[in-house]
């Protein structure tokens, strides 16, 4: 067998996945919505397609099968125990707010943990803070709406923004 002709398949191969970084980076940023999220998902995906390349029969499709593997990836991710923690920890910061809404009791653990979550919102950017606060002081979405003037889906993605801003404090 001519080891030329395996070395510049293979050569071929590298070349097209050292290509196709920079477009799996950005669909990567499109799903994770977090850059560094983003480079461990291409790099995972690329080192999947190192160890798999002899899996791939025609070089014209590594496209989509580099596309394939990154997705595939970011889903076993989203399965893994790792994220579900931090949906635990967001769903955390609803329980909270749920808990003791009136009251200055409560466990002093409970008390800190609702302070530095309150200091943190505060922190954040006023397009995120304000219905984050309001959320946490019992106003429904449609109602943060109407106050702020603004549509109902806009509240939804600006309170999803802002609890992940928070979240990366706490996993930082």
């Amino acid at each position: 067998m001519d080891t030329r002709k395996n070395s510049g398949k293979a050569d071929h191969f590298s070349g097209n996945l050292v290509n196709m970084q920079e477009q799996l980076f950005y669909f990567a940023l499109q799903l994770t919505e977090d850059r560094e999220d983003a480079r461990d998902l291409v790099q995972e995906t690329s080192y999947k397609a190192l160890k798999n390349r002899t899996r791939l029969h025609n070089n014209e499709h590594i496209r989509a099968w580099l596309y394939t593997i990154l997705k595939n990836t970011y889903i076993n991710y989203l399965r893994s125990s790792h994220y579900r923690q931090l949906v635990y920890d967001t769903d955390e910061l609803n329980y909270y707010s749920a808990q003791n809404r009136d009251s200055s009791e409560g466990l002093p653990d409970e008390q800190l943990i609702k302070k530095e979550l309150h200091e943190l919102i505060k922190l954040l950017p006023g397009v995120y803070g304000k219905p984050i606060h309001m959320f946490l002081t019992g106003y429904s979405y449609k109602e943060i709406s109407q106050q702020m003037n603004i549509p109902i889906g806009t509240v939804k993605s600006r309170i999803h923004l802002g609890k992940k801003q928070i979240r990366k404090v706490y996993t930082a």
